[in-house]
């Protein structure tokens, strides 16, 4: 059965509710057959490269966030061009690292962590912005795409019961 393409938008979250969700802040590039673009730019049937080959969107998610409390991660912490620049992600996106991490913490050459675990302090931050928009990008199965140099997972569409 095909699966239909679909964009949905969360209603506006309260200042003092926890975004709990994955996602990656307005603003972020995300590699495409079409060069880098925004990811607030996407939309169900764009091409976005990914660890696997090209994939298609099928839905993107939009919340809308206030004091949306986030992770910055700044260029180089992952390693080289890993990120290129600062980015913004939630708290519980899944970030792939490859890196002294993944061998010192996971005992692997490569893990999925949320990024919140990944906090230091300094390279890798805890955040808050007065308000944040989290776009979710999701695909018929997961994916790892890459935004800003880094390697982030995207979740599939989730299947109705």
């Amino acid at each position: 059965m095909a699966q239909l393409a679909e964009a949905s938008f969360a209603a506006e979250t309260s200042a003092q509710e926890i975004f709990a969700g994955t996602g990656l802040v307005q603003g972020t590039p995300v590699l495409t057959l079409d060069g880098e673009l925004p990811v607030e730019f996407l939309m169900p049937g764009d091409r976005v490269i990914t660890r696997n080959g090209m994939r298609k969107v099928l839905q993107v998610e939009v919340t809308r966030v206030e004091n949306a409390r986030v992770v910055a991660i700044s260029p180089d912490s992952l390693g080289v061009g890993r990120p290129d620049a600062v980015i913004f992600v939630a708290p519980a996106q899944a970030v792939l690292i490859r890196d002294w991490r993944a061998k010192a913490l996971y005992g692997r050459t490569e893990a999925q962590v949320a990024a919140a675990s990944l906090c230091d302090g300094e390279f890798i931050r805890a955040d808050i912005l007065p308000e944040a928009r989290f776009v979710a990008l999701r695909f018929a199965g997961p994916e790892v795409i890459f935004a800003g140099g880094t390697e982030l997972a995207c979740a599939a569409v989730p299947v109705a019961a």
